[in-house]
């Protein structure tokens, strides 16, 4: 059977999601190919290329908006409808991060990869194109939107990166001593969890602009 350039990124996030991205090399992706060397830099010219690719799949998802009935329940449910009918900057703004967070949490080191990877192809520019015309017709300035987006793709993925990161051996982070730091051990009680604590931090970002806005 033939190798095509698909299949060499489909193995490689496979290998991700089993081995982290510090251990995925272009060794042990031709080993799992079972292929040599040459055959895999017929499909990619070098490992940056192969993680530029990869990164650019892991996003994919999040700049086309999810069909109903094939999504992640309910939130994707509302998603899919948003999408299917004129909604506020902010909303849409809002839907694009929650997939966005999706897309980087279904990868071993998702957020990881596509913050030190990705170059949008042509489907996410076009995708980008198409949002800083919607926020254009709701009277965001090409700056202002650009300025919006930037500070949403960052919070989703400092958000991400933190999310997945590996949890301390267990003895070394006993926690604060409420004795000393009651107020820390009353919010660590309290958390609501990432998914709320994710929403709350996204919608201050964008109810803070169209505050300025008004």
């Amino acid at each position: 059977m033939a190798l095509h350039r698909n299949d060499v990124i489909a193995a490689a996030l496979d290998l991700l999601d089993e081995v982290g991205l510090e251990r995925l090399t272009t060794r042990a992706l031709t080993e799992r190919l079972g292929v040599a060397p040459g055959a895999l830099y017929w499909h990619v010219r070098s490992k940056q290329e192969l993680l530029t690719a990869m990164a650019d799949t892991v996003v994919a998802p999040a700049f086309s908006a999810p069909v109903t009935g094939k999504g992640e329940g309910a939130e994707a449910e509302a998603e899919a409808e948003a999408e299917t009918k004129p909604g506020s900057w902010a909303e849409h703004t809002e839907a694009f991060a929650h997939r966005l967070r999706r897309a980087l949490l279904g990868r071993r080191d998702g957020a990881r990869l596509v913050s030190g990877h990705l170059v949008p192809g042509t489907a996410t520019l076009r995708s980008l194109e198409d949002g800083l015309a919607l926020m254009s017709t709701q009277g965001l300035t090409p700056a202002q939107a650009a300025v919006l987006g930037h500070a949403v793709t960052s919070y989703v993925i400092g958000f991400v990166l933190q999310e997945q990161q590996e949890p301390a051996p267990t003895g070394e982070a006993a926690g604060p001593d409420p004795a000393h730091f009651p107020l820390l051990v009353q919010w660590q009680t309290e958390h609501p969890g990432p998914d709320a604590t994710f929403a709350a931090g996204l919608t201050l970002l964008t109810t803070g602009l169209a505050s300025q806005l008004a």
